[in-house]
Protein backbone atom coordinates (compact mmCIF):
# COMPACT_ATOMS: atom_id res chain seq x y z
CA UNK A 1 0.00 0.00 0.00
CA UNK A 2 2.79 2.48 1.07
CA UNK A 3 4.99 1.69 -2.11
CA UNK A 4 1.70 2.46 -3.97
CA UNK A 5 0.70 5.55 -2.43
CA UNK A 6 4.28 7.47 -2.22
CA UNK A 7 5.10 9.16 -5.51
CA UNK A 8 9.05 8.72 -6.42
CA UNK A 9 10.03 12.26 -6.56
CA UNK A 10 14.10 13.16 -6.27
CA UNK A 11 13.43 16.89 -5.99
CA UNK A 12 10.95 16.17 -3.32
CA UNK A 13 9.54 14.57 -0.53
CA UNK A 14 6.19 13.54 1.22
CA UNK A 15 4.03 13.37 -2.38
CA UNK A 16 0.92 11.03 -2.13
CA UNK A 17 -1.92 9.58 -3.86
CA UNK A 18 -4.92 9.86 -2.02
CA UNK A 19 -6.45 6.77 -3.37
CA UNK A 20 -7.32 3.57 -1.03
CA UNK A 21 -8.81 5.15 1.87
CA UNK A 22 -11.96 3.55 2.84
CA UNK A 23 -15.20 5.68 3.45
CA UNK A 24 -17.16 4.96 6.56
CA UNK A 25 -20.08 3.66 3.98
CA UNK A 26 -17.26 0.89 2.07
CA UNK A 27 -16.29 2.73 -0.35
CA UNK A 28 -12.55 3.92 -1.41
CA UNK A 29 -11.25 7.05 -2.77
CA UNK A 30 -10.50 6.39 -6.28
CA UNK A 31 -6.43 5.67 -6.85
CA UNK A 32 -5.09 8.31 -9.31
CA UNK A 33 -7.23 10.95 -8.91
CA UNK A 34 -5.96 13.19 -5.93
CA UNK A 35 -2.39 13.41 -4.82
CA UNK A 36 -0.48 15.58 -1.98
CA UNK A 37 3.07 17.19 -1.95
CA UNK A 38 5.29 19.22 -0.77
CA UNK A 39 6.93 22.39 -2.77
CA UNK A 40 7.69 21.93 -6.67
CA UNK A 41 10.58 24.36 -7.01
CA UNK A 42 13.25 21.37 -7.11
CA UNK A 43 11.58 19.34 -9.24
CA UNK A 44 13.87 17.09 -12.17
CA UNK A 45 12.99 16.56 -15.49
CA UNK A 46 12.70 12.63 -13.82
CA UNK A 47 10.04 14.26 -11.70
CA UNK A 48 8.04 16.17 -14.40
CA UNK A 49 7.99 12.62 -16.24
CA UNK A 50 6.49 11.10 -13.43
CA UNK A 51 3.38 13.94 -13.17
CA UNK A 52 2.86 13.25 -16.81
CA UNK A 53 2.74 9.30 -16.11
CA UNK A 54 0.20 10.27 -13.50
CA UNK A 55 -2.31 12.27 -15.49
CA UNK A 56 -1.46 15.16 -13.34
CA UNK A 57 -2.68 18.12 -15.19
CA UNK A 58 -3.68 20.25 -12.51
CA UNK A 59 -1.32 22.04 -9.57
CA UNK A 60 -3.06 23.85 -6.58
CA UNK A 61 -0.27 25.76 -4.42
CA UNK A 62 -1.52 26.67 -1.28
CA UNK A 63 1.58 28.85 -0.36
CA UNK A 64 1.92 32.48 0.10
CA UNK A 65 2.42 35.08 -2.74
CA UNK A 66 6.34 35.62 -1.36
CA UNK A 67 6.66 31.60 -1.02
CA UNK A 68 5.74 30.88 -4.62
CA UNK A 69 7.84 34.09 -5.99
CA UNK A 70 10.84 32.84 -4.12
CA UNK A 71 10.58 29.66 -5.09
CA UNK A 72 8.89 28.60 -8.49
CA UNK A 73 7.36 25.53 -9.14
CA UNK A 74 8.80 23.28 -11.67
CA UNK A 75 5.77 21.86 -13.88
CA UNK A 76 5.05 20.51 -17.69
CA UNK A 77 4.07 23.11 -19.47
CA UNK A 78 0.16 21.08 -19.79
CA UNK A 79 0.14 21.96 -16.31
CA UNK A 80 -2.28 23.91 -15.40
CA UNK A 81 -1.25 25.83 -11.98
CA UNK A 82 -2.89 27.72 -9.48
CA UNK A 83 -2.33 29.54 -6.80
CA UNK A 84 -4.83 29.95 -3.47
CA UNK A 85 -3.16 31.60 -0.71
CA UNK A 86 -4.74 30.09 2.20
CA UNK A 87 -2.71 31.99 4.45
CA UNK A 88 -2.19 35.93 3.88
CA UNK A 89 1.11 35.58 6.01
CA UNK A 90 2.91 32.03 6.50
CA UNK A 91 2.54 31.47 10.18
CA UNK A 92 3.59 27.51 9.83
CA UNK A 93 7.17 29.03 9.07
CA UNK A 94 8.17 26.79 6.45
CA UNK A 95 10.55 28.80 4.90
CA UNK A 96 11.92 30.39 7.92
CA UNK A 97 15.79 31.46 7.69
CA UNK A 98 18.21 30.72 10.53
CA UNK A 99 18.86 34.51 10.86
CA UNK A 100 14.70 34.89 11.11
CA UNK A 101 13.77 32.71 13.75
CA UNK A 102 16.71 34.48 15.93
CA UNK A 103 14.34 37.70 15.98
CA UNK A 104 11.38 35.21 17.08
CA UNK A 105 10.57 34.57 21.09
CA UNK A 106 12.76 32.33 22.11
CA UNK A 107 11.06 31.29 24.52
CA UNK A 108 9.88 27.51 25.33
CA UNK A 109 6.73 26.41 23.94
CA UNK A 110 6.35 29.51 21.47
CA UNK A 111 6.31 27.41 18.45
CA UNK A 112 3.44 24.92 20.17
CA UNK A 113 1.24 27.90 20.93
CA UNK A 114 1.60 29.53 17.47
CA UNK A 115 1.36 25.84 15.55
CA UNK A 116 -1.66 25.77 17.46
CA UNK A 117 -2.96 29.02 16.37
CA UNK A 118 -1.81 28.66 12.98
CA UNK A 119 -4.29 25.56 12.67
CA UNK A 120 -7.41 27.37 14.33
CA UNK A 121 -7.18 30.51 11.95
CA UNK A 122 -7.01 27.81 8.81
CA UNK A 123 -10.64 27.10 10.27
CA UNK A 124 -11.55 30.46 11.20
CA UNK A 125 -10.15 32.98 9.02
CA UNK A 126 -12.11 34.18 5.98
CA UNK A 127 -9.42 34.52 4.44
CA UNK A 128 -8.22 31.10 4.36
CA UNK A 129 -11.90 29.91 3.83
CA UNK A 130 -12.04 31.82 0.62
CA UNK A 131 -9.41 29.75 -0.52
CA UNK A 132 -10.53 25.88 0.45
CA UNK A 133 -14.03 27.11 -1.31
CA UNK A 134 -11.57 27.49 -4.22
CA UNK A 135 -9.96 24.37 -3.68
CA UNK A 136 -13.08 22.28 -3.41
CA UNK A 137 -14.70 24.02 -6.82
CA UNK A 138 -11.72 23.01 -8.55
CA UNK A 139 -12.28 19.56 -7.41
CA UNK A 140 -15.69 19.70 -8.25
CA UNK A 141 -15.27 20.65 -11.51
CA UNK A 142 -12.28 18.25 -12.86
CA UNK A 143 -13.41 16.05 -15.06
CA UNK A 144 -10.09 14.75 -16.83
CA UNK A 145 -6.89 13.96 -14.98
CA UNK A 146 -5.57 14.28 -11.76
CA UNK A 147 -4.81 17.23 -9.27
CA UNK A 148 -1.77 17.65 -6.92
CA UNK A 149 -2.16 20.13 -4.19
CA UNK A 150 0.75 21.49 -2.06
CA UNK A 151 2.13 23.91 0.48
CA UNK A 152 5.98 23.92 1.17
CA UNK A 153 6.27 21.16 3.70
CA UNK A 154 3.00 19.00 2.25
CA UNK A 155 2.09 19.60 6.17
CA UNK A 156 0.01 21.91 7.19
CA UNK A 157 -2.12 24.15 4.57
CA UNK A 158 -1.96 20.42 2.80
CA UNK A 159 -2.69 18.83 5.67
CA UNK A 160 -6.00 20.50 6.55
CA UNK A 161 -6.87 20.68 3.06
CA UNK A 162 -6.41 16.83 2.84
CA UNK A 163 -8.40 16.06 6.18
CA UNK A 164 -11.51 18.38 4.55
CA UNK A 165 -11.88 16.41 1.50
CA UNK A 166 -11.58 12.87 3.42
CA UNK A 167 -14.37 14.74 5.86
CA UNK A 168 -16.57 15.64 2.71
CA UNK A 169 -16.48 12.33 1.32
CA UNK A 170 -16.91 10.28 4.42
CA UNK A 171 -13.70 8.88 5.87
CA UNK A 172 -13.63 8.79 9.81
CA UNK A 173 -11.63 10.93 11.91
CA UNK A 174 -8.87 8.50 13.05
CA UNK A 175 -8.05 7.16 9.62
CA UNK A 176 -7.71 11.54 8.83
CA UNK A 177 -4.98 11.80 11.19
CA UNK A 178 -2.92 8.67 10.24
CA UNK A 179 -2.95 10.23 6.71
CA UNK A 180 -1.88 13.50 8.45
CA UNK A 181 1.06 12.45 10.41
CA UNK A 182 2.48 10.05 7.65
CA UNK A 183 4.47 13.51 6.76
CA UNK A 184 6.63 13.16 9.51
CA UNK A 185 7.89 9.34 7.99
CA UNK A 186 7.96 10.67 4.27
CA UNK A 187 9.85 14.48 6.15
CA UNK A 188 12.03 12.45 7.99
CA UNK A 189 15.21 12.49 6.29
CA UNK A 190 14.74 16.15 5.38
CA UNK A 191 13.70 16.98 9.28
CA UNK A 192 16.44 15.28 10.65
CA UNK A 193 18.88 17.12 8.02
CA UNK A 194 17.65 20.68 9.41
CA UNK A 195 17.71 19.50 12.89
CA UNK A 196 21.14 18.16 12.28
CA UNK A 197 22.28 21.72 10.94
CA UNK A 198 21.05 23.77 14.17
CA UNK A 199 23.02 20.75 16.33
CA UNK A 200 26.29 21.95 14.56
CA UNK A 201 25.73 25.63 14.82
CA UNK A 202 25.37 25.05 18.35
CA UNK A 203 21.81 26.02 18.88
CA UNK A 204 19.85 25.66 21.93
CA UNK A 205 17.92 23.50 23.48
CA UNK A 206 14.57 25.78 23.46
CA UNK A 207 15.34 26.74 20.10
CA UNK A 208 15.68 23.12 18.50
CA UNK A 209 12.49 22.16 20.43
CA UNK A 210 10.57 25.41 18.79
CA UNK A 211 12.11 24.61 15.38
CA UNK A 212 10.79 20.71 16.01
CA UNK A 213 7.31 22.48 16.71
CA UNK A 214 7.45 24.33 13.03
CA UNK A 215 8.99 21.01 11.20
CA UNK A 216 6.92 17.99 12.68
CA UNK A 217 2.98 16.68 12.82
CA UNK A 218 1.42 17.10 16.17
CA UNK A 219 -1.91 15.39 16.81
CA UNK A 220 -3.03 18.31 18.43
CA UNK A 221 -2.89 21.01 16.02
CA UNK A 222 -5.15 18.92 13.77
CA UNK A 223 -7.54 18.29 17.41
CA UNK A 224 -7.48 21.95 17.30
CA UNK A 225 -9.10 22.77 13.87
CA UNK A 226 -11.90 20.49 14.53
CA UNK A 227 -12.48 21.73 17.83
CA UNK A 228 -12.80 24.92 15.83
CA UNK A 229 -15.23 23.48 13.46
CA UNK A 230 -17.05 22.17 16.35
CA UNK A 231 -16.88 25.59 17.92
CA UNK A 232 -18.00 27.54 15.02
CA UNK A 233 -20.15 25.70 13.25
CA UNK A 234 -21.25 22.49 15.83
CA UNK A 235 -19.42 19.99 13.63
CA UNK A 236 -16.91 19.07 11.23
CA UNK A 237 -19.91 18.45 8.44
CA UNK A 238 -21.82 21.71 9.56
CA UNK A 239 -18.77 23.46 9.06
CA UNK A 240 -18.28 21.85 5.33
CA UNK A 241 -21.74 23.14 4.57
CA UNK A 242 -21.84 26.78 6.33
CA UNK A 243 -18.37 27.82 5.79
CA UNK A 244 -17.19 26.02 2.66
CA UNK A 245 -20.68 25.60 0.65
CA UNK A 246 -20.78 22.25 0.30
CA UNK A 247 -24.01 21.17 -0.08
CA UNK A 248 -25.32 17.96 0.37
CA UNK A 249 -25.58 17.68 -3.76
CA UNK A 250 -22.25 19.10 -3.99
CA UNK A 251 -20.83 16.13 -1.46
CA UNK A 252 -22.87 13.79 -3.63
CA UNK A 253 -20.88 15.06 -6.75
CA UNK A 254 -17.45 14.27 -5.30
CA UNK A 255 -18.13 11.18 -4.14
CA UNK A 256 -19.48 10.67 -7.20
CA UNK A 257 -16.17 11.93 -9.04
CA UNK A 258 -13.74 10.31 -6.67
CA UNK A 259 -14.81 7.39 -5.14
CA UNK A 260 -15.92 3.79 -5.93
Amino acid sequence: MFEKRVLKIKGGSNFRDLGGYQTHDGKKILWGRLFRGSALNNFTNHDLRVLKRRHINTIIDFRSLDESLNDPDIYPESSNDIRLTVLDQDTTYSTITPEEFHRLSHSNGFAYKQMMNTYRRLITDEFSQQAYRQFFDYLLNQDDGAILFHCTKGKDRTGIATALFFLAVGIDKETIFQDYLLTDTYNHEQTEAELERMVERGEDDDDIDNVKHFLLTDRDYLENAFSAMDEIAGSPQAYLKKYLDLSDEKIQILRNKYLS
